[in-house]
């Protein structure tokens, strides 16, 4: 199995989000989000099951109403027979996940766990790789990089145009980068304890002021390349898992999706 379900967080949503379990599948399409624009895609390319890392469906809703967004596609989707599937934290996870594809993607060698924090396995559960208790992964640039070119080199494979530096001026100069951490989606501030000097820099998104504050205050280097593209780097690596796994379905994969900022 590419995700499974047991490796999710308790506080995740994820599996068969809307669908029949029974239902033939012939076309997938692999996204980062659920939206109109996603769901539309699907409806005019036929497509039978959408797989998303993102859950349409999170938090708890007390009603489906067609004049509010999310129930508008959720009547759509339900009304064209498309399924959708969410693989988020058990993808997080997983060998060859989001996280591990990001470090590959960035051309780290010698990929392995950040940190060791055992998860306990819940019951009847039997975890066995140790790529399942650690959602950052480190690993190290086969030739060291310059920090101002290393940001480059991070910016032409997410294919962004600017990312958000956080560390000293004199760094983007003089500082060298060897081992990199990558913490894919938005950070979480409770890992800066478990960083280590041998950490050159972070590679992740979504870092609030308050742990770029700390970080700067600890001497972390870190760079913010967003959401958006530290995540979506996972749909082609899904679709070509999918492809072989399930050689006899037309798998799409949509890297295009709307970026919810837009740079002014």
């Amino acid at each position: 199995m590419i995700a499974p379900l047991e490796l999710a967080e308790e506080w995740d949503n994820v599996g068969l989000i809307i669908g029949d379990p029974e239902q033939n599948i012939n076309k997938l399409l692999v996204c980062l989000d659920v939206t109109g624009e996603v769901v539309d895609y699907a409806i005019e390319n036929e497509i039978n099951m959408i797989i998303s890392h993102h859950p349409l469906i999170f938090n708890s809703i007390k009603r489906i109403i067609f004049c509010d967004w999310k129930g508008k596609l959720i009547h759509k989707l339900i009304e064209n027979s498309i399924s959708v599937y969410c693989a988020h934290t058990n993808l997080d996870y997983a060998k060859s996940g989001v996280n591990w594809s990001l470090a590959k993607a960035l051309k780290l060698e010698n990929i392995k766990n950040a940190f060791n924090i055992k998860r306990l396995p819940k019951p009847g559960i039997h975890l066995e790789q140790e790529e399942y208790y650690s959602l950052a992964k480190t690993g190290n640039l086969k030739t060291p990089l310059k920090l101002i070119d290393f940001i480059e080199h991070v910016k032409q494979v997410l294919n962004v145009d600017y990312v958000r530096f956080v560390g000293k001026v004199e760094d983007l100069e003089n500082k060298e980068i060897s081992k990199v951490m990558v913490f894919s989606g938005s950070f979480d501030n409770d890992i800066l304890r478990y960083i280590n000097h041998e950490i050159d820099i972070i590679v992740t998104g979504d870092i609030k002021y308050h742990s770029a504050l700390e970080m700067l205050e600890i001497g972390v280097c870190a760079l913010d390349a967003g959401h958006f593209a530290t995540e979506n780097i996972i749909v082609p690596v899904l679709c070509k898992m999918l492809k072989e796994k399930f050689p006899q379905l037309d798998v799409i994969g949509k890297t295009d999706a709307i970026k919810p900022f837009i740079l002014c």
